[in-house]
């Protein structure tokens, strides 16, 4: 019973969730290639490669370099271009989104942003890069790890069985499923680093938070409101004046009249 207690399950093992998310990013190269390029030539199929998977593409070369001594030596570099390339990708989803506003462009965008928090606010810990740039201050580092996945998990989900439900092509339902299946084993990835942080106590002692932001918000608030009553108050008084002026004027016309 013991010996069974001590083993670590399948989605605890950092080893066992990069070697499964190496084989679904190479699915998903080879299901869209499959699919989209059907009868060219090698040399087409591997430029619509870089062409339509080249984050995929990026991510893979990751992950097989982390399997390296010279990967797990420079972990830190390798994740500064990964969270650079998500960060790109969320730019790129959000004038997606600018151009083609739908729910499928709402979804990816809100994936992305949350990759890049959870990616940013994970993998720059015990850096220099969380130091310099002072995230150590940032209010989502409240955020628990916990949140962090199931936020992803949630965004995952719905946009899976919205994509199964617009999708009237085979392949874009194999491509989809391939897709939430690679975003949820990536999420575990940034879930189990971060366990690790917590554990060990690196960088976890973090200031920000929103209960700041959020006094702002309501100060900024109370400012915008009281000019706007200040506004209205001039606006009221205004009105006043030029209702007793009329008064006024109608008055002297009336007395005008009884003195002629």
């Amino acid at each position: 019973m013991k010996e069974k207690e001590n083993k670590i399950k399948w989605y605890e093992s950092g080893n066992v969730i990069t070697t499964l998310i190496i084989v679904t990013i190479l699915g998903a190269i080879f299901c869209s290639q499959s699919f989209a390029v059907v009868g060219a030539s090698d040399f087409s199929i591997f430029t619509s490669v870089i062409n339509h998977n080249s984050l995929y593409l990026v991510v893979l070369i990751y992950f097989v370099l982390l399997k390296t001594k010279s990967g797990k030596k420079y972990f830190n570099y390798l994740n500064v271009f990964l969270i650079f390339f998500y960060f790109i990708a969320m730019i790129t989803s959000f004038l997606t989104l600018i151009q083609s506003f739908s729910l499928n462009t709402i979804l990816d965008f809100l994936k992305n942003v949350v990759l890049v928090i959870y990616l940013t606010h994970t993998f720059f810990r015990d850096t220099i890069v969380w130091k310099e740039l002072k995230l150590g201050a940032s209010p989502f580092n409240e955020v628990k790890n916990d949140t962090y996945f199931y936020a992803l998990l949630v965004l995952v989900i719905v946009n899976l069985v919205v994509n199964l439900i617009s999708t009237v092509v085979l392949s874009g339902l194999f491509i989809s499923v391939i897709d939430a299946l690679y975003l949820l084993l990536f999420g575990r990835y940034i879930f189990l680093y971060r366990e690790f942080l917590d554990y060990h106590k690196l960088d976890s002692n973090n200031e920000g938070n929103f209960n700041e932001i959020r006094k702002d918000i309501e100060k900024s608030t109370d400012q915008v409101k009281e000019k706007i009553d200040q506004v209205l108050d001039k606006t009221d008084l205004d009105e006043k004046i030029v209702e007793s002026a009329k008064k006024i004027k109608k008055r002297v016309r009336t007395k005008k009249g009884d003195v002629q």
